[in-house]
């Protein structure tokens, strides 16, 4: 259960700012089904095969009991692409009912193409989730992240984390704290472990196995967490691997130390599309559907634990021809 729910949270913080992807440069530190559905998501009947990704939408409506209090979330994100690479967002959040609000994310690039600031800005102009990014050639060097609560600035937060790299383990640390994380790569650059360490001392690890079409196919966590999932995959092109590995590890660098990533990879940096997962012997199958050009049109993953936690996610892909 425990598994499952981080797994799926996890998909709608990797829309918010906090998770959003930033840049790929500092990867090259080592090495410097088809469901008969005919038309695409701007209802063209078309063929080609070689559909771009133009905005790709993930609505998700989470219910949970947090020690008796209910909480409904609805998070509706629009993610605006160009080039294959991610532009803008355009995130609505809802809590328990309340009227939405809407952030709008500004992703800006150095002369290098790089990454240097992702910025979420509320209604009222003002910047909620910041992140300023600097480099040491290609490798990233300091990530600055900042949440701001303008109701209540007591839940502000400000977290800076250096990375230092030694062959294919980039070790994080993050100013006053005891907590390190390693991020260890397999020759092909992929996430294959990630592990925390208090005052030296691990305290969670998660280990990653792919295929041999580097596909995520286990996760496999230990320490404060013990579980493991499989993943499963259609035979179709993901259009969202080559959005999102523009900034392959930065989607994982600046997340807290126990966020699991094995969902995130599966998501959105598979090969083929993810269309299952099977979470302490339980298989969930998800609903893909496809165009004429067997390109994912949307998928629909839905779980039900009743009171205590159920999620709907909605994702639409749409392409320009």
């Amino acid at each position: 259960m425990k598994k499952l729910l981080l797994i799926l949270i996890s998909l709608s913080l990797f829309t918010a700012c906090e998770n959003e992807p930033l840049d790929n440069g500092f990867t090259d530190f080592d090495n410097n089904q088809n469901n008969g559905n005919n038309n695409d998501n701007n209802g063209n009947n078309s063929n080609s095969d070689d559909l771009t990704l133009s905005v790709y939408e993930l609505d998700i409506d989470l219910s949970l009991s947090f020690f008796g209090f209910p909480i409904n979330t609805i998070t509706n994100s629009d993610i605006n692409i160009s080039n294959d690479i991610i532009i803008s967002s355009s995130i609505e959040l809802s809590a328990n009912n309340s009227p939405f609000v809407t952030e709008n994310q500004t992703i800006t690039r150095n002369a290098n193409g790089q990454v240097i600031s992702d910025i979420s800005v509320n209604e009222s102009g003002q910047n909620t989730n910041e992140y300023f990014v600097t480099y040491s050639g290609n490798n990233i060097s300091q990530i600055e992240y900042n949440y701001y609560d303008y109701e209540d600035p007591s839940y502000n937060e400000n977290h800076v984390y250096n990375y230092a790299y030694n062959s294919n383990v980039i070790t994080r640390t993050e100013v006053g704290s005891s907590i390190t994380v390693e991020f260890t790569l397999n020759n092909n650059d992929q996430l294959i472990r990630k592990e925390a360490f208090e005052n030296g001392a691990s305290i969670l690890a998660e280990d990653i196995t792919y295929n041999s079409e580097g596909n995520i196919i286990n996760s496999v966590s230990s320490g404060e967490s013990n579980n493991s999932a499989t993943y499963a995959y259609d035979n179709f092109e993901n259009p969202l691997k080559v959005v999102y590995d523009e900034s392959y590890l930065l989607n994982f660098l600046a997340d807290d130390y126990s966020d699991e990533i094995g969902g995130l990879i599966a998501q959105f940096h598979s090969t083929k599309n993810w269309n299952s997962v099977t979470v302490d012997g339980t298989t969930f199958n998800f609903d893909l559907q496809y165009n004429s050009a067997n390109r994912i049109q949307s998928r629909e993953i839905s779980y039900n634990y009743g009171p205590e936690f159920s999620i709907s996610i909605n994702e639409n892909f749409n392409y320009l021809n």
